[in-house]
């Protein structure tokens, strides 16, 4: 090889690299290209690590299947921004780029996806999960039934998690376990952190500053982020503006945000929330009527639109979710049985002594219960019609016979069983000349006062003897009970005298067991500022729903609670720690007293 030829030889080598070199940079600018997030509308992400890595970052091995109890769910709260403009789904059109949708959880029930669809909705957010008041992680009830019946009916799948995060660390376990309750499902939409209730005294996140909740905020969205999702925080206009509750814009910098505003006049009248920052989604009012929905719903409509994605890893996706119950499933237990009134009573329209008589039923006459209720009515089938009567009115055993009227002993309408027994008010209750609340006050029964009980009505009141005359009380208010023995004996009569407040003080008598759970009105109840209906002032009344923090029980029948940062009482039988109940009205034999002296 001579000079000349070596000299080609290495240009042709060093052209060649050059090409290689070309090539590869090219290809590593193409992907690049294809790969990183645009400014708007398809946007994409690109994981730096697999999810499954990011759940095993810590070794941690969650159980993605619990679900928790209404009591400690923090999104069971009276809304704190009042309530959104009434809007009907079928009458929003959005522009180009734009999407618009809901977000639900276990607290709108059972969802009619298929016509949720067909009212325009194009995404879905839902709940998969949240922290409890107790610090555990709970998935929401019906999160697996709406993602996969949402999917299903062509609906794109977003979802959010309710926090209650008092570190970072804590925010990154809600991530973590986020991303594995997700993985399994197409989610398109992004994931949200919901942060919200922080300024209520029971929130758990009460004392979290605005500096630790950015830095909560951070740590589950980054999390989020590196699995290969979207990420995006949920916030009250009023808690975003102006930095009053968060550092937002080293949120906003990084991440997308998700605004929640109800002006009384909504979208799309106005395009925009009156908020100047970043604003990706707009959750315009709570009172969005949609198809398939019962009730209100939040309507929410996005600025970008999406493709539909697939899932992480479909191994992982849950079993088909059986659908929810329904409020009036949730109260009644099928039966089947033939039953027959015991005397006679009405058969109603509805579960209600308000609703209208169908017809009544008489001893000997038979229908076919179909269900029991837990709400103390029966759901029965009569002439090809479903119809309700009060099941302690009926029975199985069809031998029963009434008995003749003239045997009976029956006062106001009211039949009476003998009872020999002594009894004593459970606080303090009317003695009544008939068994109503009309009737004349004939004396008044305290706690530690007892009297001779002669009979119990079926309707919820006793006869006593008073002064050698029968009386009448309402029976839910006395007991057999001997008082408990912090009784103490009034000076001036020498008879027991009725427990004076708590035991906050030097002579307060009342003697409560230490409790720590959340509890709500059955229907709704006095808060007190002490334990009892004479002496006790009338502070706030507590109605289904709403919860409060028990502190103590009493054995004569109270309760002590927190409520606002005071120690208020009320009367334990008024109060559960169950989730809400669809609202039922008395039934046709409750006492309808309610006077300060026989009911709260």
């Amino acid at each position: 090889m001579n000079e000349n030829d070596m000299k080609i030889e290495t240009r042709a080598l060093i052209i060649g690299a050059a090409v290689i070199a070309l090539v590869v940079a090219l290809l590593v600018v193409g992907a690049v290209w294809l790969f990183s997030p645009s400014e708007g509308g398809k946007e994409e992400t690109t994981p730096s690590e697999t999810t499954d890595e990011i759940i095993s970052d810590e070794k941690d091995e969650f159980d993605t299947t619990v679900t928790g109890d209404a009591g400690e769910d923090p999104e069971n709260r009276e809304p704190i921004g009042g309530e959104g403009a009434v809007v009907e789904a079928e009458k929003i059109k959005t522009e180009s780029g734009l999407s618009k949708g809901i977000d639900v959880s276990r607290w709108q029930g059972k969802i009619d996806w298929k016509a949720v669809k067909a009212s325009g909705m194009d995404f879905a957010y839902v709940r998969i999960g949240y922290r409890g008041e107790n610090g555990s992680i709970y998935k929401d009830d019906n999160a697996d039934y709406n993602i996969q019946k949402a999917d299903e009916a062509g609906l794109l799948i977003g979802v959010y998690f309710y926090t209650n995060a008092k570190t970072a660390a804590e925010a990154e376990e809600e991530a973590r376990w986020t991303l594995e309750a997700i993985a399994g499902y197409p989610v398109s939409y992004p994931v949200v952190l919901d942060c919200e209730g922080f300024n209520d005294p029971q929130s758990r996140m009460y004392l979290v500053s605005r500096e630790e909740r950015t830095e909560n905020a951070r740590a589950f969205l980054s999390l989020v982020t590196k699995g290969g999702y979207e990420a995006m925080l949920y916030g009250a206009r009023d808690e975003l503006v102006s930095s009053a509750s968060w550092n937002i814009s080293e949120i906003e910098k990084d991440y997308k945000i998700w605004v929640a505003q109800y002006p009384a006049v909504t979208y799309p009248a106005i395009q925009k929330p009156d908020y100047s920052g970043r604003c990706d989604a707009w959750q315009y009012t709570n009172k969005g009527r949609v198809s398939g929905i019962e009730g209100g719903v939040d309507m929410v409509v996005c600025y970008f639109e999406r493709d539909r994605k697939e899932a992480k890893n479909e191994s992982k996706r849950p079993a088909n979710a059986a659908p929810p119950l329904t409020d009036e499933e949730k109260i009644y237990t099928l039966v089947n049985e033939t039953v027959t009134a015991k005397n006679m009573t009405n058969l109603r329209t509805a579960a209600t002594t308000k609703s209208d008589v169908v017809a009544t039923l008489y001893n000997g006459e038979t229908v076919t219960r179909v269900a029991v209720g837990t709400n103390g009515w029966s759901k029965l089938s009569y002439n090809g019609k479903t119809v309700y009567a009060i099941s302690s009115y009926l029975t199985t055993d069809l031998s029963l016979k009434t008995e003749d009227p003239a045997d009976q002993d029956i006062v106001d309408g009211q039949t009476f069983s003998k009872r020999a027994d002594r009894v004593t008010a459970k606080e303090v209750v009317n003695l009544r000349a008939l068994p109503n609340t009309s009737s004349e006050i004939l004396g008044t029964l305290r706690r530690g006062e007892f009297l001779d009980r002669t009979a119990v009505g079926d309707r919820g009141w006793s006869r006593l003897t008073y002064n050698g005359k029968d009386v009448y009380a309402v029976t839910s208010y006395i007991t057999t009970d001997m008082p408990s023995e912090d009784t103490t004996l009034a000076p001036e009569t020498g008879k027991p005298e009725t427990a004076p407040p708590d035991t906050t003080g030097e002579g307060f008598k009342t003697q409560f067991s230490a409790v720590d759970e959340r509890v709500t009105a059955k229907v709704q109840t006095n808060l007190r500022d002490a334990p009892s209906t004479v002496t006790g002032n009338v502070v706030y009344t507590l109605k289904n729903g709403e919860f409060v923090k028990r502190t103590g029980v009493s054995q004569n029948g109270w309760s002590r609670l927190e409520y606002n940062g005071m120690t208020l009482y009320a009367v334990t039988s008024y109060l559960t720690t169950d989730a809400p109940i669809a609202e039922t009205t008395s039934s046709e034999t409750a006492p309808s007293e309610t006077t300060a002296t026989d009911s709260e």
